[in-house]
């Protein structure tokens, strides 16, 4: 194992019940780390038929593993082994800048020993962003309303509060009253709308609003639709 190896994060989103299936098949490719949440799309019903997907609730799969892996992996599931996933939702990974020395240290003895380091191009790299926007419950559809308007194609949503020491029913943000009980909606987008969309939710659902938004953004490496 070079030294130069990072670690990266994978963030698989598909229907219910379909993130331990993609685990499963996640793990014969490489050494991973998983964990596991739900959450919800934040199509219409009408879109959902439409797309062929038959609910709206989502799994949310976080998988660690060496970069070299990673990026083996999301290329295969571009081409390869995008026929044999039998999922519908997006995948993508986010270059880490720390992770804690026993993870690293069992991800990377685990590595197979033909492992493609430094053999994958993956190139043309992907040129989008994850934008996370914080609001308080009840004004998800209107902040994704705005979003679709400035050029986002769908998010997930994924319940959250706010962390208050006080354990308080709301807290004090910069002066800013704000609710405990959040919702977390995820939205990938290109280089091209992200800030349009993110001026667009602050403009009309910022902090000083009923939805309370708080916003930020990071980049991606790869992202890969599935079918």
């Amino acid at each position: 194992m070079q030294s130069k190896e990072i670690i990266k994060l994978i963030v698989t989103i598909v229907e219910r019940r379909q993130g331990a299936v993609i685990a499963r098949q996640y793990s014969q490719t490489g050494s991973f780390l998983h964990f596991q949440c739900s959450g919800y799309g934040t199509a219409s019903s009408e879109l959902l038929d439409v797309l062929g997907f038959g609910t709206s609730e989502r799994d949310i799969l976080l998988s660690y593993a060496a970069a070299s892996t990673v990026d083996t992996l999301l290329h295969d599931l571009n081409n390869a082994m995008r026929a044999s996933v039998n999922a519908k939702g997006i995948v993508f990974s986010i270059p880490l800048t720390a992770i804690s020395n026993p993870v690293a240290a069992k991800l990377f003895s685990d590595m197979p020993t033909n492992s493609q380091q430094g053999e994958i191009d993956m190139q043309p790299q992907s040129n989008n962003s994850l934008i996370l926007v914080l609001v308080n419950p009840g004004h998800t559809d209107q902040v994704m309303d705005t979003a679709k308007q400035a050029g986002a194609r769908g998010g997930t949503v994924i319940r959250a509060r706010w962390a208050d020491p006080d354990q308080t029913a709301a807290s004090k943000f910069y002066g800013i009253t704000v609710q405990s009980e959040k919702e977390l909606l995820a939205i990938v987008a290109t280089a091209q709308t992200r800030n349009l969309i993110m001026e667009s939710i602050n403009q009309q659902h910022g902090l000083d609003s009923e939805a309370g938004a708080i916003l930020c953004s990071l980049g991606l490496d790869n992202v890969v639709r599935l079918n």
